[in-house]
């Protein structure tokens, strides 16, 4: 056991706890406290894959079905995004932002924007890029 390398996941779960608590901060400051950290991933991807199916927003966000089924419906339910069925394969359905859900792109843009300001603060670019190679690693061994 090497300490120095094995406190890995709780390093992240700290992480995640805080950057979570500034996202709610920032999104309810903006007075959009309706929306919760996890459908981040989900709107911006969203504002850059036209109208995608349920399943590739599952490979996208790297979600299971059932939690990209619940988010949808969540931001339908709340007027950012629309479900139409796939008019290729009517089983499937396709995902759009409504007007309003683009309305939301600049302020989401800022907060991910400030949280990585947060988050990488001083660290030279090299470092940065080394942390996320090595955490797509790690991610692509589950």
């Amino acid at each position: 056991m090497n300490p120095e390398t094995d406190i890995i996941i709780s390093l992240i779960s700290r992480i995640r706890e805080k950057a979570n608590r500034f996202i709610i901060s920032e999104l309810a400051a903006r007075g959009l406290g309706n929306l919760k950290p996890i459908h981040g991933d989900l709107l911006l991807a969203l504002f850059r894959y036209e109208n995608p199916t349920m399943t590739e927003l599952t490979k996208i966000i790297d979600r299971n079905k059932s939690t990209v089924t619940t988010l949808v419906n969540k931001l339908v339910q709340l007027g950012y995004a629309q479900k139409k069925r796939d008019k290729a394969d009517y089983r499937n359905f396709r995902i759009s932002l409504t007007k309003k859900g683009m309305a939301l792109k600049p302020d989401l843009v800022d907060i991910s924007r400030r949280l990585l300001s947060k988050v990488y603060k001083e660290m030279p670019l090299e470092e940065r890029k080394e942390v996320v190679r090595g955490l797509a690693f790690i991610n692509r061994n589950w």
